[in-house]
């Protein structure tokens, strides 16, 4: 069938292994990036968006994978390579993406710490010794936002332009994927400080003052009288504040995301 005019690769064999190859890559991407990839979704509904996905993006790297996709058939130690290549460059994509959205799951921790809705001395025994009601709440508000707003649409964008970044068949950047991890963990949690700032500065300022009142009047009970209080102010400046924070939180994903590596070689003609 080599030469058939119906199937542009050349046969079958090469179809099939070109398939197998984004597949890695995709598959990698979906089950790593936020949105598509949550844990809370079945794995049946993540393995079908990796198919669908590849079915859409194999047209568009075809020209790309023609070149191992050949040599690959005939040489199983050379098909392995490529496979942990493309799992390794798909999970680099996903993984970065999901990394920038923990901003607002680390921004709730802290605001978690700061209103006094977190303790390490009686944890959750539900959530978790680690965990707190907000984080949750940020974890299960992440992919309603990602979905509802089309974020998702760029780490697939990114990901087709990766295909230019990290050519099938090459050794990908090790050294150049670790630097773009630390500078991603570094905006991510400037971001989150951003997020959770007037939180920060009001549990900052609230302890100070409820040290001078203490001075000033020992005999009251100034823990017992604060504690509600700061609760109650905590729940209510959140409630004031949640919508301006996810909003602030939409655009910066949108500038970080745009900056995937791959998203502008996308745009760029082969």
């Amino acid at each position: 069938m080599n030469g058939d005019p119906s199937f542009p690769g050349g046969s079958i064999p090469v179809l099939a292994a070109m398939f197998l190859v984004t597949l890695c890559r995709v598959s990698a991407m979906v089950m790593t990036a936020p949105g598509l990839g949550e844990t809370t979704s079945p794995m049946t509904v993540r393995a079908g968006i990796a198919m669908v996905t590849t079915f859409t993006v194999l047209p568009l790297v075809q020209e790309r994978l023609a070149s191992v996709s050949g040599p690959a058939i005939h040489h199983p130690f050379i098909m392995l390579a490529i496979i942990a290549s493309e799992l390794l460059c798909g999970a680099f994509i996903g993984y970065l993406a999901r990394l920038m959205t923990l901003a607002m799951a680390i921004a709730m921790e802290i605001i978690a710490v700061f209103t006094g809705m977190a303790s390490v001395l009686q944890p959750d025994p539900e959530l978790g010794s680690s965990s707190t009601a907000l984080s949750h709440m940020a974890s299960s508000l992440i992919p309603v936002i990602f979905l509802s707003t089309g974020l998702y649409v760029l780490p697939l964008t990114a990901l087709i332009g990766s295909y230019a970044l990290f050519p099938p068949g090459h050794m990908p950047m090790i050294g150049d994927m670790a630097r773009s991890v630390m500078t991603t963990t570094g905006q991510t949690f400037a971001l989150a400080l951003q997020l959770a700032a007037p939180f920060i500065l009001i549990g900052t300022l609230w302890p100070a003052m409820l040290g001078v009142l203490n001075r000033l009047m020992p005999s009251i009970q100034v823990y017992g009288i604060a504690m509600p209080a700061q609760l109650l102010g905590g729940i209510l400046l959140l409630a004031m504040l949640l919508q301006v924070l996810t909003g602030v939180w939409q655009e910066r994903m949108n500038d970080l995301l745009v900056a995937l590596p791959g998203t502008n070689m996308a745009a760029r003609p082969h």
